[in-house]
């Protein structure tokens, strides 16, 4: 019976998570004309802090009650979904290129090399956690860089008012959506008797991406690929400044070495595929099928990546 609660409140937040994502990305896409920045940096700044709210709130949470596990392997494990899962999903849909400059990569690269020069010794220290502070600062200072799109003609203060407004309800509705998900996801997991390490990798990693999922098909649908591609870069890098200095200043244990040794060289790997695969997207190098295929192996991987970790086999 607790079981099937759950499952049925799990089910009502999605719900609610899906709803908040397309109001969020339309409501988005009319605030960033009217600001005269593109789909690409909307997607780096408000898309991305919006959708990594959840790994930031479940990295305090978690800190605060010494899992600090938990707090890692849903930033690693997020990040691994958001590649794998979302931006595989993404390659199925792609029929347009979606210009990506290499500077906008430049600091989702070097938040994964920082993380695995920080997690040789399975401690993050303070001064590791500044390193992450430091990237977080390049990476604004990267997005005041980046090309925006000339303000549309005639965009009145009321409709940019209202958007504004809207946008907000929809985030609402993403965190709130999300919140219910992780919470039921998690319960869910315990009740099975799964471990700490494993619920944050996969439960609560994947609990946590369900906003940038939604938002990424809800851009997806209206053919907003830049969107989706800074979406992604966006939220990895925050997921990692914002988790690891929490973990640095305020965590005290010895972190597990299956995070370093599996985890992160998993995380590493797709990286590597991703950057590659978004810099060929600027100007489409390959045929669509070659994305497609893509895409599946990602999704694919990803199933494998779970079901070995859930001990399905």
């Amino acid at each position: 019976m607790e079981l099937t609660t759950n499952l049925m409140l799990l089910l009502a937040g999605i719900t609610i998570l899906v709803w908040g994502a397309n109001k969020f990305v339309d409501h988005a896409s009319v605030i960033a004309k009217h600001l005269g920045v593109g789909d690409l940096v909307i997607g780096l700044t408000l898309i991305a802090a919006g959708t990594s709210a959840p790994e930031v709130f479940v990295g305090i949470s978690a800190v605060l009650n010494g899992n600090e596990d938990i707090a890692l392997g849903t930033a690693i494990g997020s990040n691994i979904s958001n590649i794998a899962l979302i931006f595989g999903v993404s390659c199925l849909y792609f029929n347009s290129a979606s210009k990506t400059h290499l500077w906008n990569l430049a600091p989702f690269g070097l938040t994964v090399v920082l993380l695995g020069l920080t997690l040789v010794d399975g401690t993050i220290s303070f001064d590791e956690s500044m390193g992450f502070v430091g990237l977080f600062m390049l990476f604004m200072f990267i997005l005041m860089k980046t090309d925006g799109v000339p303000e549309e003609e005639g965009s009145e203060t009321s409709e940019f008012t209202k958007s504004l407004f809207l946008s907000m309800v929809g985030l609402f509705g993403l965190m709130a959506g999300a919140n219910i998900s992780i919470v039921y996801a998690e319960s869910t997991a315990i009740l099975l008797g799964i471990s700490e390490l494993i619920i944050g990798l996969t439960i609560i990693a994947l609990g946590t991406s369900l906003p940038e999922l939604a938002a990424t098909v809800a851009a997806l649908k209206k053919g907003r690929h830049q969107m989706v591609v800074g979406n992604i870069i966006g939220s990895n890098v925050l997921n990692l400044v914002f988790v690891i200095p929490i973990i640095g200043f305020f965590g005290t244990v010895q972190l597990s070495p299956l995070i370093m040794q599996r985890d992160f060289s998993i995380l590493a790997v797709l990286s590597l595929v991703f950057i590659l695969l978004a810099t060929s997207l600027s100007k489409l190098k390959f045929r669509r099928g070659f994305y497609v295929t893509a895409g599946i192996i990602l999704v694919a991987g990803y199933i494998l990546y779970i079901a070995t970790l859930s001990g399905v086999i």
